[in-house]
């Protein structure tokens, strides 16, 4: 059986009130290896409808938008709760988690050339929150 150690917390601030969208990040180790096994999101959205995407990078990615895996997740008002398992290949790269108020469809794009409308038939915008970090073995915890 695998053991597993929540290791690391990201906060964006120590407390939240019930009318505050908050989003806490947290890095699953596995006991015995130290490699990151998933990464555990958790809050809470006031908004009736946001989004949130998430992207995980292996180590020698160049281009993000095609290098990285993504996905779209719709946020309801309520808790949030989230998990991302982080694929061995994805081990040493990174990850991206960001919360987003606005979905904005193709035919109402104004950018010059958006990848993301070509390849979703949208793109989203107004950030809210974004949190990264590092996919790295833990040593010696």
């Amino acid at each position: 059986m695998k053991r597993l150690l929540l290791i690391l917390s990201i906060f964006l601030s120590a407390s939240f009130s019930k009318d505050d969208l908050s989003l806490d990040v947290n890095i699953v180790v596995d006991a015995d290896t130290g490699w990151p096994v998933k990464v555990m999101v958790s809050g809470y959205s006031p908004h009736d409808q946001i989004w949130m995407g998430t992207s995980r990078y292996p180590f020698n990615a160049e281009i993000p938008e095609t290098d990285g895996i993504h996905d779209i997740i719709i946020i309801y008002e309520g808790i949030i709760e989230y998990e991302v398992s982080i694929k061995p290949i994805l081990l040493d790269g990174s990850f991206e988690i960001a919360i987003w108020g606005t979905k904005v469809p193709k035919v109402d794009c104004t950018l010059e050339y958006c990848h993301w409308c070509k390849v979703n038939g949208f793109h989203l915008d107004n950030l809210l929150i974004y949190k990264t970090g590092l996919l790295t073995q833990l040593n010696g915890y």
